[in-house]
C-alpha cells in the first residue's frame, strides 16, 4: 500500500487555519481574564474587548476561507467557527459584566 499523500489534495488551508488561532487565543484569553474576574480582580474585565476583536476576525476568515479556498473540509471550517463564536460571546458576557448591563428582567 503507497502511504504517500499529495499537497494539492483536499485541506484546509490558511485562511481557516489563521482563523482557528484566533478563535483559539480568543477563548484563551477570555478564560483567563474570566477566571481574573472570579479572584477579585474587576478591573481586568475591563480587557473583555480582546476575545471580541480576536473572535470576530476570526469568524469572518472562517466564513471566508470555506466560501474561497479550493476543497475546504468541513470539519476544519466548523472547527475554526466554534472557539471563534465561544470567544465572541464571552467577550460580550465579560464586557456586560463589566459595564454592568441588565441581563436578566428585574
Amino acid at each position: 500500500m503507497d502511504q504517500t499523500t499529495t499537497l494539492g489534495g483536499k485541506g484546509s488551508g490558511s485562511m481557516v487555519r489563521v482563523a482557528g488561532g484566533l478563535g483559539l487565543a480568543a477563548c484563551v484569553v477570555g478564560l483567563a481574564i474570566f477566571l481574573a474576574g472570579c479572584a477579585g480582580y474587576e478591573g481586568a474585565l475591563s480587557l473583555s474587548a480582546i476575545p471580541l476583536v480576536l473572535g470576530l476576525p476570526g469568524v469572518v476568515l472562517s466564513i471566508l476561507g470555506a466560501v474561497f479556498q479550493e476543497n475546504p473540509e468541513d470539519t476544519h471550517v466548523m472547527g475554526a467557527l466554534f472557539p471563534c463564536i465561544l470567544g465572541v460571546i464571552g467577550g460580550v458576557v465579560e464586557m456586560a459584566a463589566w459595564l454592568h448591563w441588565p441581563v436578566f428582567v428585574k
